[in-house]
């Protein structure tokens, strides 16, 4: 049984650290210009989906311990996940990455929530932070400098 939690963990690690390489990508290519691909929109569609999975983790976290996190970790997380797609839908891609940086700033600060009440473990907090510090980094970068700046 210690082997499949330790090979869980392994995997939700490698999956968590390898969605934040889309973003690494676009960013790099934002600021380089490389392809002549407009890397703002894919990255905010990117971003999109990986804040659907995060407030999805969030549910199941409210639905495996209730009696641990408050019922505004469910609300909280819709209003992220409808404002970002919002943001899709009528605020330019620059603009719109940062945006969805302060969405994932917001889904860290809820997951910060449910690691102190002992819903989530340290490692898992941990692992959060730096993943989100990495896409909110790199959301950031898309939002204020412009495309091609390096290239």
């Amino acid at each position: 049984m210690e082997r499949a939690e330790g090979t869980n963990r392994t995997l939700m690690q490698v999956l968590t650290y390898a969605g934040a390489l889309p973003f690494l990508a676009g960013a790099s290519c934002h600021i380089t210009g490389y392809g002549d691909v407009n890397a703002a929109n894919l990255t905010c569609y990117w971003a999109f989906t990986i804040l659907m999975f995060m407030a999805g983790t969030l549910w199941g976290i409210q639905v495996v311990a209730p009696q641990k996190v408050s019922p505004n970790l469910l609300i909280a997380s819709n209003v992220v996940v409808l404002g970002t797609c919002a943001a899709l839908w009528f605020v330019p891609f620059n603009e719109a990455a940062l945006l969805f940086a302060i969405g994932f700033g917001v889904l860290l600060w809820l997951d910060r929530r449910a690691m102190e009440a002992g819903a989530t473990d340290t490692a898992y907090g941990t692992m959060r932070a730096r993943v989100s510090a990495i896409v909110i980094a790199c959301l950031v970068l898309i939002a204020v400098v412009p495309m091609g700046t390096i290239g």
